[in-house]
């Protein structure tokens, strides 16, 4: 086995992720009369039924490490769902090009304010 075959695969999940995030706005956009928590539902469905499948071939024991706490399980499923939900909601109500630059405005607010968090300068 290739020793760089681990950095590979990351390097290729990672071109992978990209190329999907990129293509949300466009896609959503494009999407057409699909009422946005259908759409939302449709993605979800896809998305967690491709990743039990993935996950389930790989090795069937891998479906044990998902087990998380329910409070984890609750907060991580309650913020995708929220965040995609009202996402979806401003693509489709608003000017896609003018919601997607709110919407990304989120990593700049994240270095202004933690500046306040207590004991940064």
């Amino acid at each position: 086995m290739n020793p760089d075959s681990g950095q590979q695969r990351a390097t290729l999940a990672g071109v992978a992720a990209i190329a999907l995030w990129s293509t949300l706005a466009v896609l959503t956009a494009t999407s057409g009369a699909i009422p946005p928590f259908q759409l939302l539902a449709m993605t979800f469905a896809i998305g967690g039924c491709t990743s039990l499948v993935v996950v389930g071939f790989r090795d069937p024991r891998g479906l044990a490490a998902l087990r998380q706490p329910l409070a984890a399980f609750t907060l991580a499923t309650t913020a995708l769902f929220g965040y995609h939900a009202l996402y979806f909601v401003a693509l489709k109500t608003a000017p896609t090009i003018e919601a997607n630059l709110i919407n990304y405005l989120w990593p700049l607010l994240i270095v202004l304010l933690a500046a306040w968090l207590p004991g940064q300068r």
